[in-house]
Order: structure tokens, then sequence, then C-alpha cells
């Protein structure tokens, strides 16, 4: 049966290996040998230099090799970029054509903002990671057989997003800057988005430094629970500072708690829910400067299915620094507040 096996630039057929000709060194066994070693260190190290200029950006970059390119690489490879002389300037990108000592690199992603003409181009074997320190990645990244390192500073907002049909469907990363409606505290989240595109919640966030979960969404069908929000394995409190005349929305995915400092007569709107459904939030008021403002409690935008149970603190003859605590209870279309103010 005959054969034939190109390695580097060498082709081996079976007349290599016919009878006293598997022991030449130059062409036998031993050649072959030889071939594979010399083959894969030159994937392991060193594959090309080039003193083209470039400052590192993202797109199509052709480089001009000093010498031949290795025969393994192929249109499709990933290659890195460095620069020699300073290793934080990089670009990393497939192969999109190979011609002569001309090598032109699809990049995904780069580092470093100034000129270099000092690259080493290698196949990155070097490392179970591509690392990007801050900056963005734009286009389509595919690694093959590497994990990518995304090394943010501290502050980025940070995330790694999965596309359907070129459209957003899951976003998985690190917010060092918290979105308004949560907890302070660094979050790993994982995002959700409809069939559109379109956002449409955190189902898991959980704070770097404690593990606690503070969110995650819970929707089944059947004979189980059709939604759910569980928002903390502790009470979260939302701290809204110092409120004046606005009106604060209230909905079922927002915190456990809320505390506040009453400077005007702001409105607490509650949104209705479902048939079948209830939330509850519990609200710690303090009178701010002056004393006496008083709150307004309404269901979505009426005070309509506003039911007070019980006694009513007298807002208005209450003086700066009293705190009152408000049980809000929504229940379909009803809103039912207990007021207590602390003796």
């Amino acid at each position: 049966m005959s054969w034939s096996a190109t390695i580097g630039d060498r082709t081996f057929t079976d007349a290599n290996l016919d009878g006293n000709a598997y022991a030449e060194e130059e062409s036998g066994f031993p050649a072959i040998v030889r071939a594979i070693a010399e083959e894969t260190a030159a994937l392991k190290g060193v594959a090309g230099l080039s003193a083209s200029p470039h400052v590192p950006a993202t797109g199509s970059v052709a480089f001009a090799l000093m010498a031949a390119p290795p025969p393994a690489w192929k249109v499709g490879h990933v290659l890195r970029a460095s620069s020699a002389g300073d290793p934080s300037h990089f670009m990393v990108g497939a192969i999109t054509a190979i011609s002569g000592l001309d090598v032109t690199l699809s990049v995904g992603f780069s580092g470093g903002a100034t000129s270099r003409d000092d690259w080493v181009i290698t196949y990155p074997l070097f490392s179970a990671f591509l690392e990007l320190s801050g900056g963005t990645i734009a286009g389509g990244l595919k690694i093959d057989g590497h994990s990518l390192l995304l090394n943010a500073p501290p502050g980025q907002y940070q995330y790694v997003r999965m596309m359907r049909n070129d459209l957003p469907f899951l976003d998985f990363g690190l917010d060092d800057t918290p979105l308004s409606d949560t907890a302070g505290g660094s979050l790993i989240f994982l995002h959700a988005f409809d069939n559109t595109g379109t956002w449409t919640g955190r189902p898991i966030e959980i704070d770097r430094a404690s593990g606690e979960i503070r969110t995650m969404g819970v929707d089944l069908q059947g004979y189980a629970l059709a939604r759910g929000n569980l928002r903390g394995t502790r009470m979260s409190v939302e701290v809204l500072g110092s409120l004046g005349t606005e009106t604060v929305s209230i909905n079922a995915d927002r915190w456990n708690a809320f505390t506040a400092t009453l400077d005007g007569n702001a409105t607490f709107d509650f949104s209705a829910i479902g048939t079948g459904f209830e939330y509850t939030r519990k609200l710690r008021l303090t009178q701010g400067t002056g004393g006496g403002f008083e709150p307004v409690w309404t269901l979505g935008g009426s005070a309509a299915g506003v039911k007070r149970i019980g006694l009513q603190p007298n807002y208005a003859g209450q003086t700066a620094g009293t705190v009152t605590r408000v049980t809000a209870e929504v229940w379909d279309n009803e809103l039912r507040l207990w007021e207590t103010e602390e003796s």
C-alpha cells in the first residue's frame, strides 16, 4: 500500500521506510522523527518576526515577515503578535491570508496605544489563556483550545455576551459599579434577553465579597411556581437617601426594604400585580430638617385601592429625626399599609 505524509516542508512516502531505506538518517525513520520534532518546536516557539509599523488595533492587519512563515500556518489559525520591546502592545486574531512573506490577521482584540515595529508572531501556546487587559472586544472572536482571560481595571463594567442571530442572548460578567436598584458591592451577574434582544432582567446576582445571592429569578410552568424572585439570602435594604417631592416607583423587582429621609412630601407609588400574587416591602422613613413631611401612598398612580390599617402617625406633627416604620403589602390590586411611629 502506498502512502505519503507532509511534515513541515518535507514529504515522506512508503519508499522512505521500505527495506534498508528505513534506517537512512537523512530520509528514513530518523528523518521523520527529526521533522516532527522540528515542526513541534516551531509551533511552540517563535514562529515569525515582522518590522511592519502598527499601532495595535482591531480589524484587518497585514504583517511583512522577515522570513518565510512556517508551513504549519494556515488560514483560520489564531496568532498573537507581541512587541518584543513592550509586550503590553499586542494583537490577537485569526489568519485571513498568507502570500509569500505577507500574513494578514483579522484582529479580535489588542492592547497598547503607540506604534511598534518589533513584532514577534507566535501561536499563543505559551499560556492557556489569551489575555485582554482593559479595552473592548468588537466583532467575532473564535479561539480554539484556549480560554479567554479578561483583565479589567477596578471600576470597569465587564461582561461576556453570547449572541443568537446577531441579537443579545445572555450576558455573564462582573459589575464593579452596580446598577441603581442594587445594593452596594461588586456583583457577579447573569443577564437575560428575550428573542428580540430586549433586556429582561438579572436571573442571578452574587455578591463577590460575601457570596450572598442577591437575585435569583425563577419561572417554572405547569403545576409548579409560575414566577418567582428571590432578592437576597438576607433582607436587602435599598438606600433612597433624601427625598423631596419626587415619586419613588416600587414594584416586585426592587429590594426587600427601603430607607429614606423625608425632606418633602414624597410619593411612594406601588405597582399592582396580577391576581393570585402578592409582594411585601418594608420602609424606614426619617423626618428631615424641619420635620412635618407626610408621605403620599398610591397604587399604580392612584389612591384608589390603598388601605391604611389601624392608626396613622401624625406625620405633620413629627419633628426632625422622628422615625416611622411602614409595612406595605400589595395584594392583587390592593395596597395595605401598616404605619408605626417609633417612640
